[in-house]
This record gives structure tokens, sequence and C-alpha cells, in this order.
């Protein structure tokens, strides 16, 4: 009776429910982890994920020797790390699956490893091969550091470098968006849990709209958030679709009671969003993104009142960015300027006077007591032309830039090296000396030089140019390994290190040399004053270094200064030569 008793006992532990049991599926599973074990983990018949699990489950948690094929479908995106080309990420035998098993760390093909970045997506149907295990007694997976490796995804190899999720199309930009195959792959890039340090723009059609644990549709929250989530795709289907999560309004304003633009499957939107790997899965940062555009709509309606400061604007000549588009496109830039130039409209939020160094620096906003501003950072005249000294821009002008913009230091939407001042309420902008530019000639006696008009990239030597009016300028180190060079940061300058020699050669005789000298974070880049010239008076007035009473047609100026350093250079932004008469 005692043994009958203890075999009864053990039967009925037979039932006691493990870790990978029967588990209720969520709202919508039809399946769920009632699919039965199938397959015996060959390759003409692998596993499929249930039949894995429970193969797990018997070997335990010490590594298989045993190699096996395992057939399922991905529900937990991965992409290749940089290092050691392999990549983890979850399969199931239904997306909505409750039961799933690690692929963790395979390679790819072959065994070969696969590119960096190299995206598995979210139902991709996917063959792995290798050694698998119960690591730790609770997770079912393959035995890591490559171990193991993909044969197939969606029946094709993963061929280094070829993404299986579509073709990835576009850059991120408000003109080449990203569209879901790029979003996910761009995402992928992530470290898991970490955010993308810019915003990016993506286009598509609402594939779906996402369900919250409780069965309500997130297609909008006029609550406490005001936001929206749903997945976007290029046709409007549930392929290759990428997760916007949380996104805001229009204008990035929250949904408002009333709004009525209530999303939908089969809208066409651009959003623009931060990106994050969250835990494998690519998709928008939460509350770091916006609708940028929906059905073609970029503004109003929605977002409770239509205030001033919502983005409008594409930043062309005749539909410039307003303030808020700007500082969106800064933003989407993040630290490093566009390459792209934008025309930028917008109201002075205070009286400005220019200075003695002939640049403008001041905050615009959309409408007066906006806290959204954007600063023009230092802008002259599109030829690189001082402004007039003490030319008075007064509160509430409309004035108009154009150029590249920036977010400096995260927190700073900017213009950037290269923009300059189009328009004042309308009207060009009053000139140093009058009107004209850069480069060209000014009342038949006089040429001012941009550094920015020679034509030279970033870091290149000057050597020898022929000016607009045929007068020649030629840098030369003077000894020195560092020669002038052009760099086009601090509004575009020539560079001149301790030695460096500037000679210009006219085929008339040169009265007068003014050398506007570039200031940055506080320090004045004109050599201390330690400049020569072979002839003239010199007098230094603030950034102008000035060589008077030259009366020669060829004349070399210097940097005597001795040491090395800023203080020690001479960072030139034009030249204002004036001829005898």
């Amino acid at each position: 009776m005692t043994l009958a008793l203890v075999v009864f006992t053990l039967a009925s532990c037979e039932d006691v429910p493990s870790p990978f049991g029967t588990v209720t599926p969520p709202k919508g599973d039809s399946r769920g982890s009632d699919i039965p074990p199938t397959g015996d983990g060959t390759a003409n018949n692998p596993f499929n994920i249930a039949a894995a699990i429970a193969k797990c489950k018997e070997i335990g948690t010490t590594e298989s020797t045993e190699k096996f094929y395992v057939k399922g479908i991905v529900v937990s995106a991965g992409a290749a790390d940089a290092s050691y080309g392999n990549a983890s990420f979850y399969m199931a035998d239904a997306e909505d699956s409750s039961q799933k098993f690690y692929a963790f760390q395979v390679l790819g093909s072959d065994g070969k490893k696969m590119s960096a970045g190299y995206a598995i997506n979210v139902g991709d149907v996917v063959v792995i091969y290798g050694p698998i295990y119960n690591y730790k007694g609770n997770t079912p997976e393959t035995v890591g550091k490559g171990a193991a490796h993909i044969v197939t995804i969606n029946g094709k190899k993963t061929d280094e470098g070829d993404t299986p999720s579509g073709d990835a199309k576009g850059t991120g930009t408000l003109e080449d968006p990203f569209n879901a195959a790029a979003a996910t792959n761009e995402a992928l890039k992530l470290a898991s849990g970490t955010v993308s340090d810019k915003a990016y723009y993506i286009k598509g059609k609402v594939a779906e709209i996402a369900v919250d644990k409780n069965g309500n549709v997130q297609n909008f929250d006029y609550g406490t958030y005001g936001n929206a989530s749903f997945y976007v795709s290029d046709d409007g289907t549930t392929t290759n679709k990428f997760y916007c999560y949380r996104v805001l309004y229009l204008g990035n304003k929250k949904w408002a009671t009333g709004s009525g633009d209530v999303l939908k499957v089969g809208d066409d939107v651009v959003v623009c969003a931060k990106l994050t790997n969250y835990n494998g899965t690519p998709e928008t940062q939460q509350n770091e993104g916006y609708l940028y555009s929906l059905n073609g709509k970029t503004e109003g309606g929605g977002g409770g009142d239509v205030t001033p400061g919502q983005p409008q604007g594409d930043g062309s000549e005749g539909n410039p960015f307003n303030v808020a588009a700007a500082i969106a496109k800064c933003k989407e830039a993040g630290e490093t300027a566009t390459t792209q130039s934008y025309y930028i409209k917008g109201i002075t939020d205070n009286d400005y006077t220019i200075s003695s160094y002939k640049n403008f620096e001041a905050n615009i906003v959309d409408s007066e007591g906006s806290s959204e501003t954007f600063k023009v950072f230092r802008v002259k005249d599109k030829d690189g032309k001082g402004l007039k000294e003490g030319w008075k821009i007064a509160k509430g002008s409309t004035i108009i830039v154009y150029g590249p913009v920036v977010n400096y230091k995260g927190n700073t939407p900017e213009t950037a090296t290269g923009a300059y001042l189009v328009s004042v309420n309308g009207k060009d902008p009053e000139l140093d000396g009058g009107t004209g530019g850069g480069d060209t000639p000014g009342g038949g006696n006089e040429l001012t030089v941009a550094a920015s008009s020679l034509g030279l990239d970033n870091g290149v030597e000057v050597g020898s140019k022929t000016l607009a009016d045929g007068t020649t300028l030629t840098c030369d180190g003077g000894g020195n390994t560092n020669v002038p060079k052009y760099y086009s940061a601090g509004n575009g300058t020539v560079r001149m290190y301790p030695n460096n020699t500037m000679a210009l050669n006219a085929s008339k005789k040169i009265a007068s040399i003014e050398i506007v000298c570039n200031e940055y974070n506080g320090t004045l880049y004109n050599a201390s004053g330690n400049v020569s010239a072979t002839s003239g008076t010199k007098a230094i007035e603030g950034a102008i270094v000035k060589f008077t009473g030259i009366n020669a047609s060829s004349v070399t100026i210097t940097n005597t200064a001795e040491g090395s350093g800023g203080a020690t250079q001479i960072r030139w932004e034009s030249l204002k030569i004036t001829y005898a008469e």
C-alpha cells in the first residue's frame, strides 16, 4: 500500500504546470501557446518553437553538444552587433504567441558574421541551427557567442548587408524621409535602451492602430498624455511595419478634445521623432515625436486652439521656415550643421544695433512674447561684406536669413557658418561703405574680399588667388609648417599663423588695407596686434587691423607673433583694399 501511494503521488506531480506550460493567451490570440510541438530538429523537419522549448527543458541548464534546426517567426527584432557580427532576437510559432524562444548571439548564414546593423525584423520567418539549452532553467535559447547561426530568413541566406525587410529608402530628412524599413534599420543600429541624438522624419501609411493592455485603441488620447500609438508601412499593410509610439499631434501639440482628426488605418502621415531600440523593438521614443503632416495637412486642427509658433513653411525662398519649423529642423540635424541651406523668417525680440564687428546677432520669434526663439548668429551680407556699423534694427522687425542650421551644443537652434542676412522689413541690408558685396569693386577705388568668397573648401591651403579686379593675393607659410588655410567655421576665415605672410600685388597703388578679424568665445584673433606690413602705418580699431599710407602697388602683411595658440593667430573674415585716386 505504501508503494502504491508513492506511485500515485509521483504520477500526480506530472500535472503540475512547468514554467513554460500553457499560459492564458492575450486578447485576440486564437492560438497562443496551444500550438503543439512538431518536428524532430533536422534540416528537413525543424523543431517548431513549442518543440524547441520542450527540447530545452529536456536538456536542462547544461549546454547541449548536439545541434538542432529550429524554425519560427521573429516577434522581437534584432540587429547585428558591430563588433561580433551576431544578433539576438525572440522567435515564436505565431506573432501573438505567449511561448518564445531566444535566438541568442547567432551568426549569419553558413556561420558568417553579418554586417553591422543587419536587421532581423518582426514577422520574418527564420530557421536557425545550433546547440540549445534552458538557460538558468527559465529561458529556452541557443548557446551564445556564435555557436548557433541563421540558416535562412524568409527562405534566403543572410548575404552580408542584404536586409530582408523590404527596400529601405530615405535618409531621414524632411526632404527625403525614411520609409518604415529604413526607420527600422536606423533604430536597430542603436544599443538596446538608447535613444538617437537627433530626430528623423518617417513617411508611410497607417497600417495598424495599437491597442493597450486593456484593449483600448490608441489612435488618440484626449486625457493626460494627448498622444497616439500606431504602426506605419509603405503600403498600409502590416508587412514590414514600424512602430510610432506615443506620438503627439501636428505642431508638436497634444491631441485635445474636439480635434476631429482621429487617426485611422490608411492615413498618410509624416512623423518627426527620435528613435530608440526598445529591448530589441525598433520604435519612436515616447513623447519625443509628433505628426509633421496628416494626409497632407501640416498645421491647425487639433492640439486645442491653433497658436502662432506651429511649424510652417518648407524652407524655400517662396515659403520660408517660420521659427518653429527652423527649430524643428535644428533638432532633426542635431549638433552637426545641415548641408542644405534654408530661408528662415521671423521677427526680432529686441532692439539691435550693428556693432564694430559689422555682423548681425539676434534672437527671432514667431510672435511677440513667444518663448520659442531661434538665434541668428553673426550673419553678414550674402557676399560676406560687413553690415553698416551703427545700423539699428528695431524690435518687431521682420527679417529673413538664409543658410545652414544647427542645434549648437544640443540646446541652441541657430544659423550655422555660411548663413547670411537676406532682408529686414523687405529691404536689403545696409552694408558697410554702401551697397555691394564681398569680392566686388566698390566705387571704382576699393575692393572688399570675403574669406568665404575665395572658393576654398574647409581646411584647404590658400596659396595664390586672383581677385575680382585683377589684384593677386598670395599666402605663404614664411618658414612655419602651418601655412595659411581657409576654415569655414566662424563666418569663414583665413588663418595665418606666426611668420605667415599675405602679399597683395595690384596694377595700381594701394592706399590702405583693412583686415576684419574674427572674434570667438572672447578671443579676438588679431595675433594680439602683432601684425606688420612692408609699408604703411598700423592702427587697431576693435576687430579691424588697418594699414594706411601704403602708397605702393605691392604690400606684404606678416604675422609677427611668437609662440603658439589662438592668441598668436590672425583669423581674418574680410579684407578691404582701397586704391589711391
